[in-house]
């Protein structure tokens, strides 16, 4: 659990789906349809991560009975977020196993967004990818993770 996860290649780093502040709902809710993701890292004009819309989200819609609208942004969406719910939390290609894994536990979130020195979306890595690589690698890598 010492490797990093680029080292493990845990992680999606290909072709990530982004949105910005000012997408429409409708355009990020057809983005989870056509690109089969449960969240999209919202970026500013420069690719940095501020914020993250996951299919979760979505259900505040129907809580405020707010679908009828789905051309408000998704910072205006994301207004009526409680604030309990996930924000976004990054990590570093370069962090270990253990470090993400201990992230995602204490921070009670599905993912992280892997991104670089400058805060610039380069992966994301989920709760799911770990587990995945948990039970179907650690028997071929034996400890030496």
């Amino acid at each position: 659990m010492q490797k990093s996860i680029g080292e493990l290649g845990i992680g999606t780093f290909d072709n990530i789906a982004t949105a910005c502040e000012n997408t429409p709902i409708i355009v990020a809710l057809n983005t989870f349809h056509e690109r089969r993701v449960s969240a999209l890292p919202i970026i500013d004009a420069a690719g940095k991560a501020v914020d993250i819309y996951a299919k979760f989200d979505v259900i505040n819609l129907a809580a405020e009975r707010s679908y009828n609208n789905l051309d408000i942004t998704l910072k205006e969406a994301l207004k009526h977020r409680a604030p309990a719910f996930e924000r976004v939390h990054t990590c570093l290609l370069t962090e270990t196993l253990s470090t993400i894994a201990e992230r995602l536990v204490v921070k009670k979130v599905h993912r992280l967004i892997v991104v670089d020195q400058q805060q610039k979306v380069t992966g994301i890595v989920s709760l799911s990818d770990v587990l995945k690589f948990l039970v179907l690698t650690t028997h071929e890598l034996g400890t030496d993770m």
